[in-house]
């Protein structure tokens, strides 16, 4: 299943891996206090792939990092 959601005023796609929409809210909180991990990568997000406790981050230049959900 797939996703489009709005960060910092860019829509960016979301696939869902082994979860639903549930975690979406927890997935923008972890995007807006990660500051470390989204300021490391150089572009822009361009998709992000959900797991049920981390997503993994994808730029547009293909640089990919990752996050834990809570």
């Amino acid at each position: 299943m797939r996703m489009n959601i709005l960060f910092n005023k860019t829509p960016i796609s979301v696939n869902f891996v082994g979860t639903d929409h549930k975690l979406i809210p927890s997935l923008i909180n972890a995007l807006r206090y990660n500051k470390f991990t989204t300021m490391n990568l150089a572009q822009p997000l361009e998709h992000v792939d959900l797991f049920s406790s981390e997503a993994i981050l994808y730029a547009k230049d293909g640089n990919k990092a990752r996050i834990p959900i809570f």
